[in-house]
């Protein structure tokens, strides 16, 4: 895969994601998201499930491409506050109950991640998710701020898509033969499909032709830089365990 020809063709050639070019941030959430995939699924997963992830995490960060909490707060604290004032204010109709007050471990369970994770119960589910496919612990449970480190998120959001961990459908759902339902596969993260499933069929569109550009569909290649799994704290790295 030709990296630079990746990031120009959605610089230049088709800027519509990226009209005033990307930074520096943009560029490095992307290649860690590239990397990630070259090294743990591009062997046994199509290129559009790829498309389709970096399609919907677009809409979910903001189009920053990094992971980040949500309504871009610096820290889980400030995250509640404007989440309740929003939901004070009825800006958040679909809200039935506040998911942000601080839970039995006094932490904010709000938005986090390239896939926002709300609620303790899938920040634990991911952890689970992510020792059964890999055989790491990282620790999830204990600390919902990993959710940022860059390699973890990007785990989250593939293996998230690909089982479907985050609602009851998953990638495979929406194939037929060689194509993906970009639109309709927006069910698996929310269930807004209706009203931005175009929007998210454009951004998956859009990366697909990035990455058929780059010539990943013929050879991914390798990861271009390290992409190991944080150690959580406290451990030790075994060296006779992969991470």
């Amino acid at each position: 895969m030709n990296r630079a020809a990746f990031f120009t063709h959605l610089t230049e050639t088709d800027p519509r994601l990226f009209p005033d070019g990307m930074t520096a941030a943009q560029r490095a959430g992307l290649s860690v998201k590239l990397d990630v995939w070259a090294r743990w699924y591009a062997a046994e997963y199509p290129l559009t499930f790829l498309a389709a992830a970096l399609g919907q995490i677009f809409r979910e960060t903001g189009g920053r491409m990094e992971p980040v909490l949500e309504a871009f707060a610096p820290d889980r604290a400030t995250s509640a506050e404007r989440l309740q004032k929003a939901y004070d204010a009825g800006r958040l109709k679909w809200v039935k109950q506040p998911y942000w007050l601080p839970d039995e471990t006094g932490r904010h369970p709000v938005g986090g991640g390239d896939i926002q994770l709300t609620h303790r119960r899938n920040y634990l589910g991911a952890e689970e998710g992510l020792r059964r496919r890999f055989g790491v612990s990282v620790g999830l449970g204990d600390n919902y701020d990993l959710i940022l480190d860059p390699v973890v998120s990007a785990h989250v959001a593939f293996s998230g898509m690909i089982e479907g961990w985050f609602r009851p459908r998953k990638l495979a759902d929406f194939c037929s033969g060689d194509t993906l339902d970009y639109a309709a596969a927006r069910d698996i993260v929310n269930g807004d499909a209706k009203m931005i499933g175009e929007e998210i069929a454009r951004n998956c569109e859009i990366f697909e032709a990035a990455l058929r550009a780059a010539g990943a569909d013929r050879d991914f290649g390798p990861p271009e830089s390290a992409v190991d799994w944080p150690v959580p704290a406290g451990a030790d790295r075994d060296p006779e365990v992969s991470f």
